[in-house]
């Protein structure tokens, strides 16, 4: 996959689901580990995303 429509496609996701849904198509070959992986990796992204926004907020 070109990088470059890779990073616009990214850039375009508004939810945490499409990411997932993307990485899917990206490493479908992959077995189901590595995709296990990148979605553990996206989802606490996101977790830790909103934590420390309502730190900020906090502060």
């Amino acid at each position: 996959m070109n990088l470059d429509k890779l990073k616009e496609k990214v850039d375009a996701a508004e939810v945490v689901e499409e990411l997932i849904i993307l990485s899917g198509k990206v490493f479908g070959k992959s077995n189901d580990d590595v995709k296990k992986i990148i979605e553990m990796f996206i989802s606490k992204s996101y977790l830790m995303g909103k934590k420390n926004l309502v730190k900020v907020i906090e502060d």
